[in-house]
């Protein structure tokens, strides 16, 4: 045999014993690899939305629940004339006609149509009748209480992945049902068939559900008496905060502008921020009882003692301090019963600006509260050493540095509750899918006064709201009501100087039933109101009406006094 024929031989040979060993090797030694790689090539998933858990109140309320909606899909190869589908199906369902026309040309197997059709929408499509669309089970969120409660919990997005608010700070606990149904490729990697939902074996049926501190009943009452305030007052927004004092339960937080969480949630921009957690402000006079709680607590000066206020025009350093009536010598108890600036100023000239700082911090201002909410901002208070005997003057009376609401009534209610401060808190419980509860118990963080200088606070607060005070219109016949009001002008971002028709309108109190138990303190916070901007006239009577219908539901008592027969003793 010719050499050269031999050599031949010898490669096939050899390239056949190579072919057969890397047979062996794919289709012996690692055949699950090569089926699995095919699979990963021609089989594919395609994600729907998943069910989520239920957000409910403190009473066992829905407040967010997962819904059966259909979702229409459509092979585009099926449709006998893609023009006219794309022409019947955009009337019924109002979308752009050209657009589906160019979804429905590009030679795919499977497009979405719409999801998340609404019934009427659904039942329109099926009359139509068209060889080639179908239709697919997905999970729709649905808010009960709809605006009342949009900018606390927030919204999911098609996929059931929480964008915002509490859906998106407890979205890890909701991600426990993926969906989706199995798909078919050809080898250009087209969809050509698709086999329905399917649920993986380690799928579970059920997700974590959410028990919040809210209750809806107080949620909103808040809320229609806020819209209606805000509305009737010509503001720009505003909103309203109600809790328990003692352990951090936020009862209620209500903001507006809001938006409807069930029908198209972003026409309305503006009304998806939590403003109770996220407007930051300068808070005026309502943190004038931090300061004179402080100081009392500090032995910095004592009730007894008496300030001159100048008449209502104070020329400290080269600034000029007024207050808003011409007072002359007030009681420290008077000083915040009238809120004057002038007794703020005085009683605190002396005071060092590190101790003023540590005061401000140990109350939690300048940073956040960990509610359980995203996106909490810390508020803004400058370095003392920055600080000049001007901005120690301001921040007395609460101007020169910004906070959230949420941190003022946190830093109140520890002014009333003991001297506690409590982390403040909008989850009660957790239920997971096996229906084990876990209750979350409240968070302190620490002592900032002693109870004595506690119930001191609580006492001159009590004036504020009696004849003559500047909440007089927070005054309920039944109840002890207590609190301060705060009219705060803002900074106009053009001139960089206070505005002289901007105000920050505010009223913060508590209400103490028959029994002597405070069960609630309440925020009520309006932005820019007009015509008329300060608190005792917008604040309080917003304050007094959510109270009235509030007290009921909490089962406070009311105090009762009994009229005294004629004639007798």
């Amino acid at each position: 045999m010719d050499k050269r024929v031999k050599l031949v031989l010898v490669f096939f040979i050899l390239l056949l014993v190579a072919l057969s060993g890397k047979a062996f090797y794919l289709q012996v030694l690692h055949a699950d690899d090569i089926i699995a790689h095919a699979c990963r090539r021609f089989e594919h998933t395609i994600a729907l939305s998943p069910s989520r858990g239920i957000i409910h109140d403190r009473r066992g309320q829905p407040l967010a629940i997962s819904l059966d909606v259909k979702s229409i899909a459509a092979n585009p190869r099926l449709l006998k004339d893609q023009s006219l589908a794309a022409a019947r199906l955009s009337q019924v369902l109002n979308l752009d006609r050209n657009a589906l026309r160019k979804k429905l040309k590009e030679g795919k197997y499977f497009v979405w149509i719409k999801r998340q059709g609404t019934p009427h929408e659904v039942e329109a499509v099926r009359a139509l009748n068209l060889k080639g669309v179908g239709f697919f089970n997905e999970k729709k969120r649905f808010y009960p209480e709809s605006d009342a409660l949009a900018n606390v919990l927030g919204i999911v997005g098609i996929d059931g992945t929480g964008l915002e608010g509490l859906e998106l700070f407890y979205d890890q606990l909701f991600k426990s049902v993926p969906r989706h149904i199995e798909v078919e490729k050809d080898g250009l990697g087209r969809i050509i068939y698709a086999q329905g939902l399917k649920l993986a074996d380690n799928e579970s049926k059920d997700s974590n559900s959410l028990g919040l501190t809210i209750d809806k009943r107080l949620q909103y009452i808040a809320y229609a008496s806020l819209k209606d305030a805000v509305i009737k007052n010509d503001a720009r927004s505003g909103y309203v905060i109600i809790t328990n004092p003692h352990n951090g339960d936020i009862y209620a937080m209500a903001s507006y502008p809001s938006f409807d969480p069930n029908s198209n949630p972003y026409r309305h921009f503006l009304g998806h921020q939590n403003r109770a957690v996220m407007d930051v402000f300068e808070p005026g006079s309502i943190i004038k009882p931090i300061w004179i709680a402080w100081g009392l607590d500090k032995n910095i000066f004592d009730q007894s003692q008496t300030i001159f206020c100048e008449n209502g025009v104070y020329r400290f350093h080269h600034a000029v301090i007024n207050d808003h009536e011409k007072y002359g010598m007030l009681s420290v108890r008077d000083v915040v019963k009238f809120s004057s600036n002038i007794g703020m100023v005085k009683l605190f000239t002396a005071t060092d600006a590190h101790q003023m700082y540590s005061c401000m911090r140990s109350f939690g201002l300048g940073s956040a509260t960990g509610i359980d909410y995203p996106g909490e901002p810390k508020g803004l208070i400058r370095n003392p050493e920055r600080w000049r005997s001007i901005d120690k003057a301001t921040i007395s009376f609460g101007q020169g540095f910004a906070a959230t609401g949420i941190q003022i009534i946190t830093a109140f209610n520890a002014l009333v509750n003991g001297g506690i401060l409590v982390k403040p808190h909008l989850i009660d419980k957790l239920t997971d899918p096996k229906g084990i509860t876990t209750q979350y118990r409240p968070t302190i963080v620490r002592k900032v006064i002693s109870e004595k200088t506690s119930e001191e606070i609580v006492d001159i607060l009590k004036a504020v709201v009696l004849k003559g005070g500047t909440a007089e219109a927070a005054y309920m016949n039944n109840y002890i009501v207590f609190g301060k009001t705060g009219t705060a002008q803002k900074l106009d971002p053009f001139t960089r100087s206070y505005s002289r028709d901007a105000y920050t309108t505010t009223f913060i109190g508590g209400i103490i039933d028959a029994t002597g138990r405070l069960c609630m303190t309440i925020m009520v916070c309006i932005d820019e109101p007009h015509p008329y901007y300060y608190a005792s006239t917008v604040a309080c009577p917003i304050f007094k009406e959510i109270a009235d219908k509030c007290v009921n539901i909490l089962d406070m008592r009311p105090i009762i006094i009994l009229a005294k027969e004629g004639g007798r003793g």
